[in-house]
């Protein structure tokens, strides 16, 4: 009979399942879970269309996006949103060094802000904000296609 040994790739696997890693772990709190509220601002864009089935991108500079995050508690998921066409009340989530927003509506609209860990300048994080629409209507003359776009720019820390 056969017998397999699977040594170091197997304790590799299983330590990377268990969700552990392999040295040291850093205590030290993310101090993205702190904060509270973020006032957001994204200067550039590209945005995607299609053209005779093809996709296509665009890059765009301006208008100036902006909105504000309140009331943000990442450890249990909730935030408020101000300064978009929302409901006002958002998912928001800590995972490694990001934090997430997330703004499903009922028409099918998704909105995604992502605050990195890393500042940009002036203490400020680097975070992008993406959109995804598509609500299939019949209008004569006119063409219903999905909207969807990606804005880059920064959140600072808000009181």
């Amino acid at each position: 009979m056969l017998k397999r040994t699977y040594g170091p790739a197997a304790a590799l696997v299983s330590c990377l399942l268990a969700g552990g890693t392999l040295g040291a772990q850093d205590a030290r709190p993310n101090p993205l879970a702190a904060i509270k509220a973020l006032k957001c601002s994204f200067p550039i864009s590209a945005a995607g269309s299609w053209k005779e089935g093809e996709p296509q991108a665009q890059v765009k500079t301006g208008p100036l996006l902006t909105f504000q995050y309140t009331e943000i508690d990442a450890a249990e998921s909730t935030a408020r949103v101000i300064g978009l066409a929302s409901s006002g009340h958002v998912v928001a989530q800590l995972f490694g060094a990001n934090l997430h927003f997330l703004d499903m509506r009922a028409t099918g609209s998704l909105m995604l802000t992502t605050v990195f860990g890393q500042e940009s300048r002036d203490r400020k994080l680097k975070a992008v904000y993406t959109r995804a629409d598509y609500l299939p209507i019949s209008v004569p003359g006119f063409v219903n296609t999905p909207e969807v776009s990606q804005h880059y720019g920064e959140c600072e820390v808000a009181q």
